[in-house]
């Protein structure tokens, strides 16, 4: 462990115990030598003026814990697992939106990177925790226009209002509500949502005076206004949102029950698709899978791509929709025949 790192490990154990430490205590937690741990107190005593107390009562070391005594540490003495994993995050964000936040930590990042790579004793580490170690597959993401991506998350964050326009895909939408679709509406954002590579906005819409989903991609026009968002509980968010498969949320219409193949099993028994899920495995092999839903549009898209590896087993109307999809399929290869 580089003697940056092993400084700032012993200010944190220092900080956090409730007892005072032993010498043999800490050269178990740091791994180091008697005579290492004298040189980092010393340090820590000199060089960042902290007042370490040795109680001859529990004959050990502790910080005194006084406000005057309380310090941030220098950047450079984070730990090298510390400065990887702020990296990684970073690295993370980018790659679920490239752009967003990178100008606003760019310069974090440099800095952590040159910290790593002169206090890691380990120069080869730069490419291995480089971004092309990184892979991240964006399947379902949208192209769309993401300008508006940071103005939302820091309304969200700050609790503001905003003004929107936002344009609708129309689907078979009537004339007028396609028109109502585009309209400017005042929003109190809830919470900024990542599913299946696309980002979504939960707010509470004051011109329907109900809460909705807004695709982030969709809004052409943005501004924080000044007044306070109304906000709305987690427990009423949540019994909105997160009651029912998918992202549209609602009330709950009914329990789905999937019956997989045994060969498709083996994955779906593993995957999780409901926080409500309940699964068990049949005599054949087979795997089946219940829960809760309310709009079927999503769901149905799920099982259809699963083919013959499923069937719904119930509700009798959602088994007739998933029927009706598959006769319009077939129509449409019957002309091959």
């Amino acid at each position: 462990m580089a003697r940056y790192e092993s400084i700032n490990l012993l200010y944190k154990h220092l900080k956090q115990a409730r007892y005072p430490l032993s010498k043999t205590q800490l050269e178990e937690k740091l791994e180091c030598s008697a005579a290492s741990i004298e040189r980092y107190l010393t340090e820590l005593r000199d060089t960042y003026n902290l007042n370490i107390i040795y109680n001859r009562e529990f004959k050990g070391y502790e910080l005194d814990q006084s406000d005057d005594n309380d310090i941030e540490l220098p950047s450079h003495l984070f730990t090298t697992q510390e400065i990887n994993a702020l990296l990684l995050i970073d690295q993370i964000i980018n790659n679920l939106e490239p752009g967003f936040l990178e100008n606003d930590t760019q310069a974090l990042k440099e800095h952590l990177a040159k910290i790593r790579l002169k206090f890691s004793g380990d120069e080869s580490q730069d490419d291995v925790h480089s971004a092309n170690r990184i892979r991240m597959i964006n399947i379902g993401k949208r192209q769309g226009s993401m300008k508006f991506l940071s103005l939302v998350t820091q309304a969200v964050l700050q609790g503001k209002q905003i003004s929107i326009r936002y344009g609708g895909r129309s689907g078979e939408k009537s004339k007028i509500e396609r028109m109502t679709d585009d309209l400017t509406r005042t929003l109190s954002p809830q919470r900024l949502t990542h599913y299946r590579d696309n980002w979504y906005l939960d707010a509470w819409c004051h011109s329907q005076d109900a809460l909705r989903t807004f695709a982030v991609e969709r809004i052409s026009k943005l501004e924080i206004l000044k007044a306070p968002r109304k906000t709305l509980s987690h427990e009423t968010l949540n019994a909105h949102y997160a009651e029912t498969f998918g992202i549209f949320g609602g009330e709950v219409k009914g329990i789905v029950k999937l019956k997989f193949t045994p060969h498709r099993s083996q994955w779906v028994a593993e995957e999780i698709w409901h926080k409500n899920q309940k699964g068990n495995w049949l005599e054949d092999g087979s795997y089946q899978l219940e829960i809760p839903y309310g709009s079927d549009i999503e769901l149905i898209g799920d099982i259809l791509k699963y083919g013959d590896q499923v069937e719904v087993i119930g509700p009798m109307e959602l088994r007739s929709r998933i029927k009706e999809q598959i006769d319009k399929i077939r129509d449409i290869y019957r002309c091959d025949e």
